[in-house]
């Protein structure tokens, strides 16, 4: 039934999901622009909302996001794929973030 068909759709897109972010990664290991772009348009607005529920300012959020991405994309060869990379980079944001936090 339609039930079924919207599961297996779902279940698709999961695996596409995962399976873009990935290719992504790899890319990037190679260190491709246009895929570090790509990662950077997929997780960008996520990350800065993290930012900015701990910092509570646009510009020092601004800031943190900038770093991490930067980071993230020098020390893309730690990145050990046990976690995803949306995950990863969520760790650097919010320890960027609470470092900020305590120098102010």
């Amino acid at each position: 039934g339609m039930s079924l068909v919207l599961n297996q759709t779902i279940n698709t897109l999961n695996t596409e999901y995962i399976d873009v972010h990935k290719h992504l990664v790899e890319e990037c290991r190679t260190g491709s622009r246009k895929a570090q772009y790509e990662l950077y348009k997929l997780y960008a607005r996520a990350m800065f909302g993290v930012a900015m529920r701990i910092l509570n300012s646009q510009g020092e959020a601004e800031d943190v996001l900038q770093d991490s991405f930067l980071d993230a994309f020098q020390k893309i060869d730690t990145f050990k794929g046990d976690s995803t990379f949306g995950s990863w980079l969520k760790r650097i944001v919010i320890n960027k973030s609470l470092n900020l936090l305590k120098k102010r």
